[in-house]
């Protein structure tokens, strides 16, 4: 058994490189399937699906499940780079675990990252840093999925929509469908400014929101969400003493509130007023 590998990305023509050659270097990965939304195409040795910017990660994510050839496929993003013996790690599991749906690994700061850089990363994927625990998981990290492809293939009416993974997962959840998370992981590299990843967390907290739930329930979690950024900076500092970043959290702290205070501004919109009607990403 071999992998197929869906790699989405936009505005990350360097890190997006790394991650592709990497994957042919691994060899357990079979197909490398590529999809970039920039406004430049990147140079890459694999061939690349383009799609008109700004088009939404799960659109293309979903749009290339039709080239997948392998019985597990696993979705990066082209702004992580995953790491040796990336592939074995994620086959091994997903033949040890048949029933399991979908598999998540870990994803690490790459080591030469900066401030705002291991910032972006705290709020992103500080619940899934190394070493990060092989057991069910009630969710897995965007950036670092792996699905049987017929289980996956089987949510047709999700995929065609373009919604992201979490609804999938919350539909699988309903069905007593489980997910698991593995410590094979990959190193994110960061490539957005601050202003960038300040309207990244508002437009997708807003899209979030809008998404989750029906309309009486929404206007209820619109009253919490003023508590939403000590909740979630909270959240990250559980996540940081775990994987023993707490000085690195320390260090970020400021940085981590705001971008939290940014999200939950987006999902007090998003509760209250739905979807902004534009296409995101960053």
């Amino acid at each position: 058994m071999a992998l197929s590998v869906i790699v989405t990305a936009y505005r990350s023509a360097v890190t997006l490189r790394a991650c592709v050659e990497q994957l042919q270097r691994d060899p357990d990965v079979s197909q490398i399937l590529v999809a970039d939304c920039s406004e430049e195409t990147p140079s890459l040795p694999v061939s690349v699906r383009r799609f008109p910017p700004p088009t939404a990660v799960p659109v293309m994510r979903w749009a290339m499940l039709e080239r997948v050839t392998e019985p597990v496929v696993a979705c990066l993003e082209g702004r992580c780079v995953p790491e040796t013996g990336w592939g074995a790690a994620v086959l091994a599991a997903h033949a040890g675990w048949p029933d399991v749906a979908g598999i998540g690994g870990a994803v690490d700061v790459d080591g030469a990252s900066g401030w705002l850089d291991t910032v972006v990363w705290f709020c992103e994927y500080a619940a899934y840093a190394p070493p990060l625990a092989e057991e069910p998981a009630s969710e897995i990290s965007g950036a670092h999925l792996s699905y049987k492809t017929a289980m996956l293939l089987a949510e047709s009416d999700l995929l065609a929509a373009g919604v992201w993974e979490t609804l999938v997962h919350l539909r699988w959840r309903s069905k007593g469908i489980s997910l698991r998370t593995i410590g094979a992981a990959i190193a994110f590299r960061n490539g957005m400014s601050g202003g960038e990843f300040m309207r990244q967390r508002f437009h997708y907290g807003r899209g979030y929101a809008a998404a989750r739930c029906g309309t009486a329930r929404r206007l209820l979690l619109g009253l919490m969400t003023p508590a939403l950024p000590l909740v979630l900076t909270l959240r990250t500092a559980a996540a940081a003493r775990r994987a023993g970043r707490m000085p690195s959290f320390l260090l970020c702290l400021p940085g981590i509130f705001f971008f939290h205070t940014m999200w939950s501004a987006g999902e007090l919109l998003g509760y209250w007023f739905g979807h902004s009607g534009n296409q995101h990403i960053y």
